[in-house]
């Protein structure tokens, strides 16, 4: 079994030295245990693969324990001292969901199927994707317009939400593109239409925090995305949001 020794005092294992003899890879283990313990490493760390499988009670009965799972590979972790430093597995999930506007400042909307009423185009960022970027895809889906990005004009969290994590929800304000709307996304959404503002604002089936925050949000200019000097190497910023301030513009 091989691995490496990390800055921390830990140990990365490589999952893909285990070896398939499942008395081989009992006896790596109780090695690697003495090893770990003779030299007082603080963690040790593997992610097995779901092909390997059948290793993962062999590390637990080792004193192992589950930190995080994906779809295909499970972490584990052995932490000899509850006080050594365990970094935590992700906490939240983000949504973006979008105010789309008209040139005739009608808003673009969307009813879910099973829903009653209308709400904003939107859904999940996935992992790596830039809120921009999804929120773009997610109006494109649902609408089939294209609209181009300009701030972020209000978030919410909600805790817990799916899988006991808690979620961010971007709202972001739009420009549309193109006018014509031709849903993608037929499985999810039954219908999408522009309507006035003080229509949406003024129909009870809308939900109200939706049409209370639309009220005080549409025209605002929000949180602008913005490129510094700077921004680069290892430790660079995918997106950077900020407030444009009138002593900013002085600069």
């Amino acid at each position: 079994m091989r691995f490496d020794l990390d800055r921390f005092n830990g140990v990365v294992i490589d999952p893909t030295s285990l070896p398939a003899d499942i008395g081989d890879l009992i006896i790596d283990i109780d090695e690697l245990i003495t090893y770990l313990t003779l030299q007082q490493k603080s963690l040790a760390w593997i992610s097995i693969p779901i092909t390997s499988a059948a290793s993962i009670p062999l590390f637990i009965n080792a004193g192992f324990t589950f930190h995080s799972c994906l779809r295909d590979v499970l972490t584990l972790v052995r932490q000899p001292e509850h006080q050594t430093f365990v970094p935590f597995v992700p906490t939240h999930t983000i949504g973006a969901g979008a105010i789309v506007l008209s040139d005739t400042n009608e808003i673009l909307v969307v009813k879910e199927r099973g829903s009653t009423g209308f709400k904003l185009p939107g859904g999940h960022v996935e992992a790596t994707e830039r809120i921009q970027d999804s929120i773009q895809r997610e109006v494109l889906e649902e609408t089939g317009i294209d609209a181009e990005f300009e701030s972020i004009v209000d978030f919410t969290t909600k805790h817990p939400y799916q899988f006991g994590k808690s979620n961010l929800h971007f709202i972001c304000q739009m420009r549309a593109l193109t006018h014509a709307i031709n849903i993608l996304d037929v499985d999810e959404i039954e219908d999408a239409i522009w309507i006035s503002l003080d229509s949406y604002i003024s129909d009870p089936t809308n939900s109200l925090s939706n049409r209370e925050m639309i009220s005080r949000v549409a025209f605002s200019s929000g949180l602008m995305a913005t490129d510094i000097s700077g921004n680069s190497g290892p430790h660079r910023k995918h997106e950077i949001f900020m407030a444009v301030s009138a002593i900013s513009d002085r600069l």
